[in-house]
């Protein structure tokens, strides 16, 4: 039997509040026998976490007003993120709110599968990131031939199985002070050169700055090439905040110059559960516009962001903190000539429920020319990128293509196979719409590529749909 509070339950908070609040007994006018003092009408109704606005001053983030722990709005009134230990339906495979990429459930909360470059443990002997059968770790995660498989065969000084540069075997050579990789827990930073008054010192310690805001510590990384830099940020004073937060805890800035145009990719690591990481990038160190913003984790998180860079342009690097939260930390700054799903295995798609569309902005001028399709879109020497597609369930799957410029689009089984083309849409001319659709099978993985007609290239938006059968 549902009793009347269950059934308040049912409704959002607030509308629960006025409906009690409606059918409790009201004095009659004039009656001043009852608890509400002097009988003056008071001030407004009180505001509290669920009733469908967002105080600040209650150091709300949101409120909408229900109890639902699926959406964006958590029932405490904070934002839904990664390792919240929540599911978000629709955005997240998983959230087991650790930074342990080796069980079920990697970075980003995507569910583990082989293929996403993470070893699970007890699962997996190997696993880097690619479906080819020729190489140290096979399709199904096995142990090749090779540097990578896990094996330490002759020429390799080691051979762990896993493609990580923060460990101590980096592509079966010992990770060493100066190879650019801090050892995490060995080394507070190492940025590959011979310079001893920089941000780290030729043995790979932090030196401390003489002034922790801007315009920031100085760090140059060069084409295909990384840096790893570290710091304390209770040792500075809170001065920056970026658009997603750190607005009451202390900071370190960075200023990191490309030395060459391509992808640049910033990751930072709490080294402990002091620290609730935010990680933002300005192109004008004092300026107000934030390029990116990372706030994904938690306590003793983990957050990346990728922009796309400029030879020679300076990028300001701001390692916070959420809700006055400070600690030790590492800064990793990666430049790749070439950009994310410039060729297979592509860059992966989290398709979750019939219904949702997950849309990607991209440009193909900043890859290059590795595949190309067959038919229509048979276009040699036009550059591309690959999108990776596992079907959560049977369905139609439906990609459509809002380019800048006279585009392809085709689908394949098999990423580096041609001849598993299912199908190709080149249909328009410069800036029309471009529609692919195929029948997918659950479990599933298919690749879709973005390309070009006769060299053209650009700017895109990318829509994928799973229909239901």
């Amino acid at each position: 039997m549902t009793t009347h509070r269950e059934g308040f339950a049912m409704l959002p908070r607030w509308l629960a509040v006025a409906t009690i609040v409606a059918l409790a007994p009201q004095p009659s006018c004039g009656d001043d026998t009852g608890t509400g003092g002097s009988g003056a009408s008071g001030g407004g109704p009180e505001l509290y976490c669920g009733d469908g606005f967002a105080d600040p001053d209650l150091g709300e983030e949101c409120d909408d007003g229900n109890f639902d722990d699926t959406d964006q709005c958590l029932s405490d009134c904070t934002l839904a993120k990664c390792g919240d230990g929540i599911v978000q339906v629709g955005v997240e495979d998983c959230d087991d709110q650790n930074a342990d990429d080796t069980d079920g459930c990697v970075a980003g909360c995507v569910a583990a599968s082989c293929g996403d470059g993470f070893i699970r443990a007890g699962v997996e002997e190997c696993d880097d990131g690619n479906e080819e059968d020729g190489d140290a770790c096979t399709s199904a995660c096995s142990a090749g031939a090779g540097c990578g498989n896990g094996v330490v065969d002759d020429g390799e000084a080691c051979d762990d199985g896993n493609t990580s540069a923060e460990d101590d075997c980096i592509d079966c050579v010992a990770a060493v002070c100066g190879d650019g990789h801090a050892l995490i827990g060995t080394e507070e930073c190492d940025d590959g050169n011979t310079v001893d008054d920089d941000a780290c010192s030729n043995g790979c310690m932090v030196n401390v700055p003489e002034t922790f805001g801007c315009p920031g510590t100085a760090a140059d990384v060069g084409p295909n090439a990384d840096v790893t830099l570290g710091g304390d940020t209770s040792l500075a004073p809170p001065q920056y905040e970026g658009s997603c937060g750190g607005f009451d805890s202390p900071e370190i800035v960075y200023a990191i110059t490309a030395q060459a145009e391509g992808t640049l990719t910033i990751d930072m690591i709490a080294i402990n559960d002091d620290l609730d990481p935010i990680l933002y990038v300005k192109t004008d160190c004092e300026g107000s516009s934030t390029v990116a913003c990372s706030d994904d984790t938690f306590t003793g998180g983990y957050e990346t962001l990728t922009i796309p860079a400029q030879a020679g342009s300076t990028y300001y690097v701001f390692a916070d903190g959420w809700g006055g939260s400070q600690g030790e930390f590492l800064i990793g700054a990666t430049l790749v000539t070439t950009i994310a799903g410039d060729d297979c295995p592509g860059v992966n798609v989290p398709l979750a429920n019939f219904n949702d569309t997950y849309t990607v902005d991209g440009d193909t001028s900043l890859a290059n020319p590795d595949r190309k399709g067959t038919g229509l879109c048979d276009s040699a020497s036009t550059k591309e990128i690959v999108y990776k597609v596992t079907a959560p369930a049977s369905g139609k799957l439906v990609a459509a293509l809002a380019p800048s410029y006279d585009a392809s689009l085709y689908i394949r089984t098999l990423c580096t196979t041609p001849s598993s083309q299912l199908v190709c849409a080149e249909e328009g001319g410069p800036g029309d719409l471009e529609l692919a659709n195929v029948n997918v099978t659950a479990g599933s993985t298919y690749y879709v590529f973005v390309d070009g007609w006769d060299g053209d290239a650009g700017a895109y938006s990318i829509d994928f749909t799973l229909l239901p059968p």
